[in-house]
């Protein structure tokens, strides 16, 4: 079975990064990815931060379709998500950070 090609890529469509803040990061990344999926939202990256007691931030890179806010709006509907927005550093690449040497 051969794969279809697409005419419009993630590479030739604008991206956009959302920033979610969230109360446990395992469980918002299973309904982020739900939610995008449901959506039909191309995923383009995806970055989790973890943070104290389960808190955390989740960065998503987005193809940019003209459905951000409702697709924030969604996102910040999750049960595990505190507040979504675009990313200040809308454009970056969506990296972890290095390791700090002992």
């Amino acid at each position: 079975m051969t794969t279809p090609i697409r005419e419009n890529t993630a590479s030739e469509s604008p991206r956009a990064e959302l920033e979610l803040a969230t109360r446990d990061a395992l469980g918002a990344l299973r309904h982020v990815a739900a939610c995008l999926a449901r959506r039909s939202h191309e995923l383009l990256g995806l970055s989790c931060l973890p943070g104290p007691a389960g808190q955390g931030r989740l960065l998503v890179a987005v193809a940019d379709d003209g459905r951000l806010e409702r697709l924030l709006a969604e996102l910040r509907a999750l049960p595990e998500v505190c507040g979504a927005q675009l990313s200040r550093a809308a454009g970056a690449a969506l990296v972890p950070a290095a390791p700090v040497a002992a």
